[in-house]
């Protein structure tokens, strides 16, 4: 698994990714592309969750997904829309890696928890 840490916006490391990258075996279906979940953690817009963060990003690897938990903008930089724009700036990313990181850039879900939950609604709604 390839586990690091991603900035989402150029000098500045507070908002990012923390990535679970599964790896294929070189033995069968090397290139075999998997679905991808964006974790958005609650926090009521002051902290992202780490119980909302990690333990969600490995059941999701246990299922054969790639996972990515996004530390999305809080307190006074949350501010609408900063925060909506950081997980788009987020799915980019993933859909800008997809090949390296055998992503199904058609398969990307998004699963949000409390704020993370209102983030995620946002996302479905407002891509326009």
């Amino acid at each position: 698994m390839i586990c690091k840490n991603i900035p989402v916006w150029e000098g500045n490391q507070e908002i990012h990714m923390e990535t679970y990258i599964l790896h294929n075996s070189r033995e069968f279906d090397y290139n075999r592309k998997r679905p991808a979940v964006l974790v958005l953690p609650g926090g009521a817009y002051m902290s992202t969750s780490d119980r909302e963060a990690e333990p969600v990003a490995l059941a999701f690897a246990s299922k054969g997904y790639h996972a990515f938990v996004l530390r999305y903008s809080c307190k006074e930089k949350a501010l609408l829309p900063q925060p909506i724009l950081d997980a788009f700036k987020a799915i980019l990313i993933i859909r800008d890696n997809a090949e390296e990181w055998c992503v199904d850039s058609n398969k990307i879900a998004v699963c949000g928890f409390s704020a993370g939950g209102h983030l995620a609604s946002c996302l479905a709604t407002m891509w326009k």
